[in-house]
């Protein structure tokens, strides 16, 4: 994941972006409707009819083989339709592309960031589990700034807290956080807040090419917890 001083790398973002999950739900729908027809067909060209138990075994049926296909139209949707936005790595600088606009972050000059992570939990549905954990990094530079994130497994969250310090992120809710507002949590949720905003979502390996590159060019960026 190492960038040359010659060269830029381009990180797709938010990958999983609106049109991708409309998608993926019509093609689940899609699936479900020509397995149960394909497996309706094939009843009916064995058994001549179909009684009311084997028409709701082949609806269960439908739903269990209609997921690969499911899987496999996602697949195609998510690495065939960019979302627009997207992270650029460049020698000296961070530079995040939207559709209509760029922001960018000279890294040759001074770069003020918060890091924070955090396990989901209670989450239903998405492309993330419960049990997974979102990193994320705010950079700010004058007027210019943004968060991007990366969710990833327990195994990769280890790997990640052994090489860069994260502040843990509690939610207003738990026990832990006794301490008031005024403390640092209130801090981090104002940055969470704003990367739940607009924040770009980067698939794991990528984010860790954006960690390495800052590391490469932001002074003692593995050890201090944020500037």
């Amino acid at each position: 994941m190492a960038l040359s001083s010659a060269t830029a790398q381009e990180l797709r973002a938010d990958r999983y972006h609106l049109g991708v999950r409309l998608a993926a739900l019509g093609a689940w729908l899609a699936a479900i409707v020509i397995v149960y027809a394909a497996g309706w067909w094939l009843l009916r060209l064995i058994l001549g009819d179909a009684s009311g138990v084997a028409v709701v075994l082949l609806f269960v049926v439908a739903l269990f083989l209609s997921q690969p296909l499911a899987r496999w139209g996602e697949y195609q949707l998510i690495h065939f339709w960019p979302s627009g936005r997207a992270v650029q790595l460049e020698p000296e600088a961070i530079v995040l592309k939207e559709k209509s606009s760029t922001a960018r972050i000279n890294l040759a000059q001074k770069v003020n960031f918060w890091r924070w992570r955090f396990e989901i939990r209670n989450r239903r549905g998405g492309h993330v589990p419960n049990g997974h954990h979102c990193f994320a990094i705010r950079l700010v530079q004058s007027d210019t700034t943004f968060s991007l994130y990366a969710l990833v497994s327990p195994a990769q969250a280890a790997s990640l807290m052994e090489r860069y310090p994260f502040y843990q992120l509690h939610s207003p809710s738990e026990k832990a956080r006794s301490a008031a507002l005024g403390g640092r949590d209130a801090i981090y949720l104002a940055a969470e807040n704003a990367r739940w905003a607009d924040g770009a979502e980067l698939d794991p390996p990528d984010f860790e090419a954006l960690l390495h590159h800052l590391e490469t060019h932001v002074l003692d960026f593995t050890v201090a917890s944020a500037s």
